[in-house]
């Protein structure tokens, strides 16, 4: 439908009222040079208004068989004009959707994005590579052929900006902003990837590559969570963290995943971030999560140092076990508990990390304690 047609119907629209008719007969001189100058061609019809809210307000004219208008804030520098598929865009998000109406019945307005506001500039194209983008008031629209137009703002605009624009690894916006699933967090999905935002853990862009591993443990609502950092690329690795996990790859291999069992409870991926992260004193990982053989809730990871055991610590005065993650260190206590037939054996699960004892080291486990020293090696006191 035109939008000629809607605008009454579905747009807070009013023609003119309540003003100078030299005013009003200046911001038409000065839509229509406007468009002389872009060679558009105007619609019969008066000068319209919309109210993007109490305290935000332009003028506008139709050109182009009402597939763009030229609009005016009074204080603007100039008028601006909107057309083309970026047009079609900014123009559905101020119409909404209706819904509704007939005989005796009220129509029904829904989804509008007022917050857009007025355009900012004209339509520019993109300097890099194919495409135009517009700036307005609340956010921007930007078009390209193979992804179309869509909208861009907030904290996501913010972060796709500080990356670059359309030059950087996500390259042009190929959704609007949506509202995830669990109503939390919000996402523009782009060429090159995407950027998650959510209140409380801050805006974060994930690669496509990382989106792939991501998306197939369940986006936000898996075992990961939502992402709390950039991608992090460092000696030739390749982590991103989220909420519960990361994704890491390890000198350009494929990309695994490290979780904790338990999305809401402390676990292997909590221990490697205290271990450092990406910067672990483990190393780099070797095997991502594994589950033990006899028990099925936790699980553990190897590392080029290490490993890191989930596992359940007694504690006092209650009958619930603490779910804690530890590291083994490779090395003599490793190589004894490995011995004694890991976790199936009597030792059970590790309850600390190693830690000094006397002119050695020692580490507890649910079945005993692993002691070594120099001069003894690894041993257990009974």
């Amino acid at each position: 439908m035109k939008t000629f047609r809607i605008y009454l119907l579905v747009f807070t629209l009013l023609f003119w009222s309540g003003i100078k008719a030299q005013t009003k007969d200046e911001i038409i001189a000065k839509i229509k040079a406007k468009g002389q100058k872009l060679n558009m061609k105007p619609e019969p019809g008066d000068l319209q208004v919309i109210d993007y809210s109490v305290a935000s307000r332009a003028y506008f004219m139709s050109f182009n068989g009402y597939d763009a208008n030229i609009y005016y804030k009074v204080g603007a520098p100039e008028p601006y004009a909107v057309r083309g598929e970026i047009f079609k865009v900014y123009d559905h998000m101020l119409s909404g959707d209706a819904s509704g109406g007939g005989y005796n019945k009220r129509m029904e307005i829904k989804n509008q994005k007022l917050f857009i506001g007025a355009p900012m500039g004209d339509e520019f194209p993109t300097p890099q590579k194919r495409g135009a983008g517009q700036h307005f008031e609340g956010g921007s629209i930007y078009w390209s052929q193979p992804t179309g137009a869509h909208e861009v703002h907030g904290d996501i605009l913010n972060k796709w900006k500080n990356l670059g624009w359309e030059n950087s690894f996500l390259g042009f916006p190929k959704t609007d902003e949506t509202a995830t699933p669990d109503g939390y967090g919000r996402f523009n999905a782009f060429e090159g990837g995407m950027i998650y935002y959510h209140p409380n853990l801050g805006t974060f862009a994930v690669p496509n590559m990382i989106v792939n591993v991501w998306s197939k443990q369940g986006w936000e609502k898996g075992k990961l969570g939502y992402p709390v950092s950039d991608e992090i690329i460092k000696n030739n690795n390749s982590v991103q963290y989220f909420e519960f996990g990361a994704v890491i790859s390890t000198k350009a291999g494929p990309y695994q995943t490290i979780y904790n069992s338990s999305r809401n409870t402390r676990g292997l991926y909590n221990k490697w971030r205290e271990t450092g992260g990406a910067d672990s004193y483990l190393g780099d990982l070797v095997t991502p999560n594994r589950g033990y053989p006899k028990i099925r809730i936790s699980q553990f990871a190897e590392f080029q140092k290490g490993f890191i055991y989930e596992s359940f610590v007694k504690q006092p005065n209650s009958s619930m076990d603490k779910e804690d993650a530890f590291v083994i260190l490779k090395g003599p206590i490793f190589d004894y508990y490995a011995s004694k037939k890991w976790e199936q054996g009597y030792l059970g699960l590790p309850t600390s990390d190693e830690y000094k004892s006397g002119d050695g080291v020692a580490q507890n486990f649910q079945g005993g304690t692993i002691y070594y020293t120099k001069s003894l090696g690894a041993f257990e006191k009974k």
